[in-house]
């Protein structure tokens, strides 16, 4: 079993296989909750799908223009060859975001070196660098009021794209997170949920802190001596409405549905 968002990682296996242990973890997880066994389409390969659809139901607050949570450590992800052309046709306006050529200069490389860099992501030597000097996602940066936000997302915003647009450039871990997705080493099966209790022991990284699906620890006075405006608990909504654009643009509008029937089920 795999972290099916990390399958393209540059870092591979490294990243996306799971412990023998963390494996066995998500199949007592799954064997003992209430599933639905569907089929999904995601980035035109099909899959026989297990959601932990009564997550979906867990209020969240993804209020990223408010938080400074550092969320976005290293890019996660290969792109996709529509999304470096993307990049490379508005090469001037991703660095006026990004300030990544200035960067790459700075650091003693040519522009093209850059280019090409990009262009075969393989070495990814000079991305890995810019990413360490800076402590943030080659295609991430800071906003004015030190929030992270997403450069081809915001780039994207720029062109006047509307959500579905968005959702055909940006990395797909990035627009599922902080889903965890496992799938089978036969890559036809997999496991959805959300994270929950922060102990589950299977979720490939600690979402204790993480105040976007931890509305408790964003009331304490650890987060709110960072973060002091912003996730206020009025405006923590479930998953399934929160997410509701991304959830029909990668799964589909029948998966949706079928989702949000199972939940309504549980309240009747």
């Amino acid at each position: 079993m795999k972290y099916f968002l990390f399958l393209n990682h540059p870092k591979g296996k490294e990243v996306y296989e799971m412990s023998t242990e963390a494996e066995e973890k998500v199949r007592k997880y799954f064997k003992s909750k209430d599933i639905l066994k569907t089929t999904l389409e995601i980035e035109n390969k099909e899959y026989t799908a297990y959601i932990d659809y009564e997550l979906f139901e867990k209020e969240v607050n993804f209020d990223c223009f408010n938080c400074t949570n550092d969320c976005c450590a290293d890019s996660p992800s290969f792109l996709k060859d529509k999304t470096r052309k993307f990049i490379f046709e508005n090469i001037k306006d991703f660095n006026k975001i990004t300030k990544n050529i200035d960067i790459v200069e700075e650091l003693g490389y040519e522009e093209k070196e850059l280019y090409d860099e990009l262009n075969l992501e393989e070495k990814r030597e000079i991305i890995q660098e810019v990413e360490e000097e800076t402590e943030m996602c080659f295609y991430g940066y800071r906003r004015g009021d030190r929030a992270t936000l997403c450069g081809i997302h915001s780039l994207c915003l720029e062109k006047n794209m509307s959500y579905k647009e968005v959702c055909q450039y940006k990395p797909l871990v990035c627009l599922l997170w902080p889903l965890e997705i496992f799938i089978e080493d036969n890559e036809n099966t997999l496991y959805i949920t959300l994270p929950d209790d922060f102990t589950n022991g299977f979720t490939i990284e600690d979402y204790y802190t993480i105040p976007c699906i931890n509305k408790e620890f964003s009331l304490t006075n650890i987060f709110r001596k960072k973060n002091p405006i912003g996730f206020n608990e009025e405006k923590y909504i479930p998953f399934i409405e929160s997410y509701k654009e991304t959830l029909i643009n990668i799964f589909g509008k029948e998966a949706y549905d079928e989702i949000k029937n199972k939940i309504e089920s549980l309240e009747k």
